[in-house]
C-alpha cells in the first residue's frame, strides 16, 4: 500500500460505512475508524443493535464500502470496497480494542457494555485521490 495512503488512514478519524441490510438496501453510518496496515483492514465501533449490525452479528460476512475524506479545505478522498463482518473471536477482540481505543479513547467508556460490537472492513479495491495536484493524483489497487 502506497504510504499517502496508509498517511491518509493514519491522520484521519471519521468515515462513512455502508453496508447492505436484509433486503440487500444499502445503509450508510458516520463511524470513528482505527486500522492496522498489514494486512490493511480497518474497524469500527458500534452498538450490536445498529441497522448497520443487522446481517453481521451471526459471523457472516457481507459485502461493504468505505469512503474517507470530507473536508472542503483539504480536497483529499479514499474510497474502498470490500468485506464487512464482525468480530467475535476474544483474542482478536483485544487486538483491534488495542489499536482503536487509543485513536478514540472516549470510546473506551463502552468497553464493556454487551451492546459494543467492533466490525472489521477488509478492502478488496480502493482509489485514493488528491485533487490539490494538476492532475489529481490517482493511486488505485486498479493500477497496483
Amino acid at each position: 500500500m502506497d504510504k499517502r495512503v496508509l498517511e491518509f488512514l493514519g491522520k484521519n478519524r471519521v468515515s462513512v460505512l455502508t453496508t447492505l441490510l436484509k433486503d440487500g438496501t444499502p445503509h450508510g453510518a458516520t463511524l470513528h475508524y482505527s486500522h492496522k496496515e498489514n494486512p490493511l483492514e480497518l474497524y469500527f465501533s458500534t452498538e450490536n443493535t445498529s441497522r448497520k449490525c443487522q446481517t453481521l452479528k451471526d459471523g457472516k460476512v457481507g459485502k461493504a464500502s468505505v469512503v474517507i475524506g470530507f473536508s472542503e479545505e483539504e480536497w483529499i478522498t479514499l474510497q474502498m470496497d470490500g468485506s464487512v463482518q464482525a468480530i467475535l473471536d476474544e483474542v482478536e477482540l483485544k487486538e483491534v480494542q488495542s489499536i482503536h481505543y487509543p485513536k478514540h479513547p472516549n470510546s473506551e467508556k463502552f468497553k464493556n457494555d454487551p451492546a459494543t460490537i467492533f466490525l472489521k472492513f477488509t478492502p478488496t479495491w480502493f482509489r485514493y485521490t488528491d485533487y490539490n495536484t494538476k492532475p489529481p493524483t490517482i493511486i488505485s489497487s486498479d493500477s497496483e
